[in-house]
This record gives structure tokens, C-alpha cells and sequence, in this order.
């Protein structure tokens, strides 16, 4: 079976529940998700069945919407409420040192990600390390903040709605911004609203899919590839394509082509020096 689920992650699971859950519903095991969310986080998570997991590094999906909830205060070893408190500070109660601090986290920064995430180190997953006692050290990343919405200060809660690029740790930036403040900030509640063309109206919650898994199932490949360009070809081109077959066409160089005969979507395609060389092939 393929297919695109936008699944509504209940908190308290991890992702790969998520698919061991969905590979029981669907009796099949090639199932993928784009995007991992932390056991604690809930939200939004794009799940692909079949031959659509083919198709994940081609999906819009690298731009995310967080509500997100902070503790002042507290500082934990995870960064978050489920680890254990390392450290506890005054709270800051000047409202606009906060508002501040928040809004010049917004634009290109470098973010040092939580140790405990699962980036790999030396081949083995940083928040092993990390519960091993190990050492870790992790290089900071270039990530985008687009917006930062402040919903509410209430000490000794700061809630905030963040938009940002894909490899951002939200756990890490309530991190930050507490250090420029000067007060201890940990993550206690997380939701993805929004994660590029999926977005949490249109989400299903694992009850709901049980109960209609063939009506939660979007088969229509089109929306993962708004991205890529596309070309049409003839009968005969697409059987070239269909067999794997090179051949000549009038388009400019593209490293990814979505390639459709009528309606149908045939795959995915290299074009260089006006040669169309079949990449992935939807037969």
C-alpha cells in the first residue's frame, strides 16, 4: 500500500512507536516518517507508506511551527522536564529583559543541539553517550529562526510560538535565550503545529487511523513534489522511462525532475546536458 498519513503524535510516545504502532494497522513494514519528535513532544508527523518513503527527500517539510512552554528557574540535564535538575537560579520578573532576549534569537544563528538528541557521534547516538556519562561534545549548527511569536509571560512560564528551519532544537534555543537572560529555562510542554505542507487541522490521531485507515491515506504524490520541477512525456517516453532508458530532452539541467505521463506520476529523474536519465522509477 502507498500513501502520505499526517499522524498527530500523541506525547509520551517516541516516532518509531509511532511506525511500529502503523506497521501493525497496515500488516506492512516499509513505513518512514520526515521529521523525529522527542518522546515528550506531540504534534505533527508526516508518515509515508510504500513507495512514497522513496519520496521523502523530496517533501516540503523543512520549515516546522512549535508551540512551545518554558519553565524559569530550572535547568535540567535534558533540557526539558523529563530529565533530572542539575541546577536551580533566581527568575528573571523584568518582562521586557525577556522580550528582548527572545526576539534577537530570530534570523541566522548557530545553535549548539542538546546532548541529549540522537546526532550521531564516533557511530553511536549523542544521548547514549550522554546517559553513559560520557563526554560530549557537539559542534554548533547553522539553523533559521523565521519568527518568534511570544504567546504569553507568566512568571515563571514563558510560552512561545517559534517557525524555524529544519535541524533546530527547540530544547536548546529555550536553553540559549535563558542563558542571555541570566535565568535557567527548560522545556515543559512541545507541539508541532506545522511542518512544511502538513499542518496539525488536517492530522489523525493513531484511534482515528485505526478506525479508517484507508480513508487517512493520501495518495495523491503530487504535493510532496511542489518543490521539484516537472516535465510530461509521451507514450513512447514513458515506457523508455518505465525501463530505465536515457534519452533526450528540451529541458534545462535539474538534479531532480518529477516525471508524469497524463496524471500519472512515472518517477523521479537527473536532467544534464538535455539528457533525461531515470533516478526512481514508480512502475
Amino acid at each position: 500500500m502507498d500513501g502520505i498519513i499526517n499522524v498527530l503524535k500523541p506525547s509520551g510516545m517516541t516516532s518509531f512507536d509511532v511506525i511500529a504502532k502503523l506497521r501493525r494497522i497496515y500488516g506492512q513494514k516499509k513505513i518512514g516518517h520526515g521529521g523525529t519528535l522527542d518522546p515528550m513532544a506531540a504534534g505533527v508527523l508526516p508518515v509515508f507508506l510504500g513507495r512514497t518513503t522513496r519520496l521523502i527527500e523530496y517533501a516540503p517539510i523543512h520549515t516546522k511551527t512549535y508551540e512551545a512552554e518554558f519553565v524559569m528557574g530550572i535547568e535540567t540535564d535534558t533540557e526539558d522536564m523529563t530529565g533530572e535538575i542539575i541546577q536551580k537560579g533566581k527568575i528573571e520578573r523584568n518582562i521586557e529583559r525577556w522580550t528582548q532576549a527572545i526576539k534577537s534569537y530570530e534570523g541566522d544563528i548557530e545553535q549548539v543541539p542538546s546532548i541529549y538528541s540522537a546526532i550521531s557521534v564516533n557511530g553511536k547516538r549523542a544521548y547514549e553517550l550522554a546517559r553513559r556519562g560520557e563526554d560530549v561534545q557537539l559542534p554548533p549548527r547553522k539553523i533559521h529562526i523565521f519568527q518568534i511569536h511570544i504567546r504569553e509571560i507568566a512568571i515563571p512560564y514563558v510560552r512561545l510560538s517559534i517557525t524555524c528551519s529544519a535541524g533546530t532544537y527547540i530544547r536548546a534555543l529555550g536553553r540559549d535565550i535563558g542563558r542571555t537572560v541570566g535565568t535557567p529555562l527548560t522545556l515543559s510542554f512541545l507541539l508541532r503545529t506545522q511542518m512544511g505542507i502538513f499542518d496539525i487541522e488536517n492530522s489523525y490521531t493513531l484511534e482515528e487511523i485505526e478506525k479508517a485507515k484507508e480513508d487517512v491515506l493520501t495518495k495523491d504524490f503530487r504535493p510532496l513534489l511542489s518543490e521539484c520541477p516537472s516535465m510530461m512525456v509521451d507514450d513512447n517516453r514513458q515506457d523508455d522511462f518505465l525501463h530505465g532508458k536515457r534519452f533526450p530532452v528540451n529541458e534545462d539541467d535539474h538534479d531532480h525532475v518529477a516525471v508524469f505521463h497524463e496524471n500519472t506520476f512515472l518517477g523521479m529523474a537527473l536532467v544534464k546536458d538535455h539528457v533525461l536519465y531515470p533516478q526512481k522509477v514508480f512502475s
